[in-house]
């Protein structure tokens, strides 16, 4: 099962976004970024964003000043967003089925939010938006996919005639007003309809979508589906039979069981592939289509035919059900006082996992913790505020600066004071991969002087979105929502983390082992980092109270 690399309709949760998951590990030599950027470019240009997005996260992972290499990622990821949004049956089926005029008012209301409550708002205008969404549309049909989906077979052939027009006509306008704006949009997506008898509503959907693209790279649409699943996710909780699916060799196969998940009980296993789904093909899908069949009502029935290397070609009826996804992992270090927890992500109920951690831990005699944060993509920011308060007893966590109701900017302290707080010695592991609030955790308590940080230098992102759920369309369609920064966040002693993230107090490449003997019972691999953490921890206990 999927876990989504973010307005008093809203839902009200403020949350960082996750970074992209790097599969690589990292390299310090011309010659790796040489190739890596090679078949970056080469997956690019085969309109291969998902691999492309890997390859050039690694390079940024490995030297983060090249500009160039972060817009190519950044554009990789918006076209990857794009194609998962038109493989969305959620989107296709509820979103592109409404009418012309409901379209342009749900445009207008991404546009005003945009505008209105961002907060890097005085940096938009009317043409910025409008230049975002030409792009969008002109990357749409770009796509053969889109193209044979939304374009009657006859007209394929003057897409490419139809594009030139576009950036002739309007490549260079820019409306000065969202009245004028929305009066091209409109010429434009008649137009469209006229030449290549492509939808109205299709041509402002992409201009709605590309608008997102104006603020930062954080800020994007989201599917009825993306949202429902982002929301759940928050909550530590998914619906559904409890995998993760990815694609592999043209086969949409099992990459993930979830313990205790209707898929573990009917014993799918990882490599399993997914060949029907309530007698549909699912051969020439994407993943995250096939994850869209595999969702529906907690109780329903799905039924699956799926070919297992192991068990052959098995069919069978799953009931989906709501399966709970924790978010901490702890267990003893060996022969030692020291425990380990890792927090793998900020959900809704992550403090309270943690205090339940720390209770275990304080039971089996632990004196001194380390708190894994590595691979810590970020989640809600008030969550990784309430852990910190675990640890501080007092000072300052973060200062948040964002828009009150009125739309002014404003500065709040998220301060800690907390006479209970946890007093052991604390290490905190940190790597390339933690990200958002999970660098808000790790930069309070270096800070404040409480932990010693080991790892490497973090990812670097300091601003904050709240997820919107924009309003149903006619007919109680859902129209999806929005991921919109709106706020930035600065470290206790006021540092940005957007660009600078967070610099370990002991510098140690993970250095990971297969070695058994390196592995705890509890599963816990002793590499690199965890080694250090240790040693770290010994020392911290052997001065005594500080």
């Amino acid at each position: 099962m999927r876990r989504t690399p973010v307005a008093r309709w809203t839902i009200g949760i403020v949350l960082f976004g996750a970074a992209l998951v790097c599969p690589f590990a990292a390299a310090t030599n011309g010659d790796k970024l040489r190739d890596y950027k090679q078949k970056a470019e080469a997956f690019e240009k085969q309109g291969e964003w998902d691999k492309a997005c890997d390859y050039y996260e690694a390079i940024l992972r490995i030297q983060r000043d090249l500009p160039d290499i972060k817009q190519r990622y950044v554009h990789c990821a918006r076209r990857l967003w794009q194609t998962r949004r038109h493989n969305d049956d959620s989107y296709y089926k509820e979103v592109l089925s409404i009418e012309y005029g409901q379209a342009v008012h749900l445009h207008s209301v991404v546009r005003d939010l945009l505008l209105d409550r961002s907060l890097e708002r005085k940096k938009l205008t009317p043409a910025r938006l409008f230049k975002k969404g030409l792009e969008e549309l002109d990357y749409a049909l770009s796509d053969p996919h889109f193209c044979r989906q939304h374009i009657p077979e006859d007209c394929l052939p003057r897409v490419a005639e139809f594009r030139a027009i576009l950036q002739k006509t309007w490549g260079e306008f820019t409306p000065a007003s969202r009245k004028k704006a929305v009066e091209q949009i409109s010429e434009i997506a008649l137009a469209a309809e006229s030449f290549l008898r492509l939808s109205p509503t299709v041509v402002v959907m992409e201009f709605t979508c590309g608008a997102c693209y104006a603020l930062d790279e954080y800020t994007v649409y989201l599917t009825p589906t993306q949202l429902r699943e982002l929301c759940s996710s928050l909550r530590g909780e998914l619906i559904g039979i409890g995998v993760t699916l990815a694609a592999q060799d043209g086969k949409v196969v099992i990459q993930q069981v979830e313990l205790g998940s209707p898929a573990h009980k009917a014993s799918l296993m990882v490599n399993d592939q997914i060949v029907r789904i309530d007698k549909k093909d699912v051969g020439m899908m994407a993943p995250e289509a096939v994850m869209a069949l595999l969702e529906g009502p907690p109780g329903s029935l799905v039924n699956l035919e799926v070919l297992s290397p192991v068990m052959g070609m098995r069919s069978f009826p799953l009931r989906r059900e709501a399966i709970s996804l924790p978010s901490v992992f702890d267990v003893p270090i060996l022969d030692s006082p020291i425990g380990y927890i890792k927090v793998t992500a900020f959900q809704e109920n992550t403090p309270k996992e943690v205090d339940n951690a720390i209770v275990r831990l304080t039971e089996t005699g632990m004196k001194a913790l380390i708190l894994d944060l590595r691979g810590n993509g970020g989640g809600l920011f008030e969550s990784a505020v309430d852990v910190a308060k675990r640890f501080l007893s007092s000072g300052v966590i973060a200062t948040k600066q964002h828009l009150d109701d009125k739309s002014n900017i404003i500065t709040t302290l998220c301060e800690a004071k907390n006479p209970a707080a946890l007093a052991i010695p604390l290490v905190v592991l940190i790597d390339n991969e933690t990200a958002s609030s999970a660098e808000v955790l790790a930069g309070a308590l270096k800070e404040n002087n409480r932990a010693t940080v080991v790892g490497q230098q973090t990812y670097g992102k300091g601003c904050t979105q709240y997820v919107l759920k924009l309003p149903d369309l006619k007919g109680n369609l859902p129209a999806g929502g929005m991921r919109l920064t709106v706020a930035k966040i600065f470290s206790p002693k006021g540092l940005p983390y957007t660009g600078r993230g967070v610099q370990p107090d002991i510098a140690v490449e993970r250095g990971a082992s297969d070695n058994p003997s390196m592995m705890t019972p509890g599963g816990l691999v002793l590499d690199g980092q965890v080694s250090a953490g240790i040693l770290e921890a010994q020392r911290l206990l052997a001065m005594g109270p500080r």
